[in-house]
């Protein structure tokens, strides 16, 4: 069996995304995580984006073997211009980015109408309404659970998430999207199928990396 790599990149503030990772992946994939400095913000600016492509290019140059690389975070990567600096930081590798994964996963569920469970407070929570929005996306309903900073969020219970998806469950909505790397779904995930299809920002990432169907 050949051992796939996988460079998984995170923030600081993300204490779950690995460990819930190397409880999830078959043998076949090789885990490594590479931090990266929590920094408040979205990181649009020109500044912000040249050096979010620095810091990507010193995590490159120490990798040596072909990788699938997750960049699991939305700091500079809310648009396409993100997504082509983050992606250009990165030599023979294929890279996966969580929040355009998400848009990916939503087109190929043909979805319109999307039902939004955020961990954020609402400040956050009305950010991810209008990046849907600008996607083209319908926000017909929408759970914020209110925590803020990589701490709570990551303590967030895990019947606090499930019920929040069965209210979803009862929408209208074409489609269920639930933000937030750090959010603790993967251990959840098949407790969250339901009629309507759920993405997860960690599973539509690995669902675009072809690591999970």
């Amino acid at each position: 069996m050949e051992v796939q790599q996988v460079k998984l990149i995170i923030s600081s503030e993300n204490t779950t995304l690995t460990k819930d990772l190397k409880d999830f992946l078959s043998p076949e994939f090789n885990l490594k995580t590479f931090y990266m400095d929590y920094i408040p913000g979205h990181g649009e600016s020109k500044n912000e984006l040249m050096k979010t492509k620095s810091d990507l290019s010193s995590i490159n140059s120490v990798i040596k073997e072909p990788s699938k690389i997750l960049y699991a975070r939305s700091y500079s990567a809310f648009d396409k211009k993100g997504w082509d600096t983050i992606k250009s930081s990165f030599k023979n590798n294929e890279v996966y980015i969580s929040t355009e994964s998400i848009i990916n996963q939503l087109h190929k569920h043909n979805a319109k109408n999307i039902f939004l469970i955020s961990p954020y407070n609402q400040y956050r929570h009305d950010y991810e309404i209008k990046w849907l929005r600008n996607f083209g996306f319908k926000v017909i309903g929408s759970v914020a659970l209110g925590r803020t900073g990589g701490p709570a969020i990551a303590s967030t219970p895990r019947d606090m998430i499930l019920n929040s998806n069965k209210v979803a469950q009862m929408s209208d909505a074409d489609c269920i999207y639930i933000a937030c790397t750090i959010l603790p779904t993967l251990p959840i995930i098949n407790e969250l199928k339901g009629e309507i299809p759920v993405i997860t920002a960690a599973s539509a990432m690995l669902s675009e990396a072809g690591i999970i169907d």
